[in-house]
């Protein structure tokens, strides 16, 4: 059986944005470093761009996260090499410490909505693309990878589609929001389906999609308010726009938020639907949202310690993905996932060896 990492990071380094187009290079990220002896402390380096830095130094819109290279980073046990995946060896070392075979990427600063322009966001996920797709090449296979498009651009989305697809992505990355527009906003439906048409199933993941919501909170909560909750918001979302139906071969997967919520959604889907059958005299073109799960097309990154019998019993074996968050360290690492599952005995073998990587497996595209 493979153990499959459904949620590992790359923390960008500074080299990503060489590759740059040279119109755009003397608008990139650029990094700063900072005194030991500010709100950050060993936290100290930000990156700057667009008149924003990020991490953000306090105040409203909370964004927080480490870069590689800097105090707090050098003190881990993952090296400066696996955080920023320089060193790929050194990452799969790590992997095998914790009995993972396979990991999927993910990023860590296009976990915030950053350029408005989307000419340069477009260039920013390039460079994104091209940089993890060179690192995993060099895993054997181990390191798998999921790829950034411009949602706001959907022509330019179905180009790098391509292109993506072309350099092995497994699948593509979106926040719960893209900036002030919901995942059912009828002009990403293109994105999905070309997606779909690629076998690129769709991970909806933790992060600051919206600096609108984001700037509405402030102090160390922003991450729940701001980056989770969105997450939920599209799996309602989408259950009741339909996409699934207009878009019957995509898969979509929810990172990096637990488990746990997903059957109040499903439910509260539920209530809709009846309600909507009521008002147009029982007729209604969306199914009980449980039947995607079914197929085979919705999936769940869970945590551990989550009442894991419980999300069995409702939503099935086939849907629940072990998931560490290698190497971010904050409230939803997992990093020892497999050897908690494996002590677990309230899970049958089966439904703990889906778990652990065979439901990842179905989900991310070989």
């Amino acid at each position: 059986m493979t153990v499959y990492d459904a949620d590992g990071h790359l923390m960008e380094p500074e080299e990503m944005f060489a590759a740059l187009e040279a119109e755009f290079y003397p608008r990139r990220p650029v990094r700063v470093s900072l005194p030991l002896n500010t709100a950050r402390g060993s936290r100290d380096a930000l990156w700057a761009f667009e008149g924003r830095v990020l991490p953000s130094l306090g105040g409203r819109g909370t964004v927080n996260f480490y870069l590689p290279g800097d105090t707090h980073s050098r003190g881990l046990a993952a090296s400066v090499g696996a955080q920023d995946l320089s060193d790929p060896a050194a990452r799969l070392e790590d992997l095998d410490e914790f009995g993972i075979d396979k990991q999927a990427i993910f990023p860590t600063l296009f976990l915030v909505t950053l350029a408005d322009d989307p000419a340069l966001e477009l260039a920013l996920f390039r460079a994104y693309n091209t940089y993890v797709a060179n690192a995993c090449a060099r895993s054997g296979g181990r390191l798998q990878w999921a790829g950034l498009v411009p949602f706001r651009d959907p022509d330019a989305a179905r180009q790098e589609l391509k292109r993506i697809s072309d350099l092995g992505a497994t699948a593509v990355l979106t926040l719960g929001m893209v900036w002030d527009r919901s995942l059912d906003d009828p002009a990403f439906l293109p994105v999905f389906e070309a997606a779909a048409d690629l076998d690129l199933p769709i991970a909806i993941h933790f992060g600051w999609g919206s600096n609108g919501l984001t700037n509405l909170f402030k102090g160390t909560n922003t991450s729940f308010s701001a980056a989770t909750t969105p997450v939920l918001w599209s799996f309602f979302y989408l259950m009741l726009s339909g996409v699934l139906t207009k878009v019957p071969h995509l898969r979509v997967g929810f990172i990096e938020t637990g488990a746990g919520w997903v059957p109040y959604m499903v439910d509260q889907v539920r209530r809709r639907i009846g309600l909507q059958s009521d008002r147009s005299g029982g007729r209604t073109t969306l199914p009980d949202p449980l039947r995607y799960f079914e197929e085979g097309r919705v999936f769940v990154a869970c945590e551990h310690e989550e009442d894991l019998p419980y999300l069995v019993s409702k939503l099935g074996e086939d849907c629940l993905m072990g998931a560490s968050d290698y190497p971010h360290g904050d409230s939803s690492a997992d990093e020892n996932f497999v050897s908690e599952l494996r002590r677990r005995n309230d899970l049958t073998a089966t439904a703990r060896d889906k778990i652990l990587g065979g439901n990842a497996e179905r989900f991310f595209r070989s």
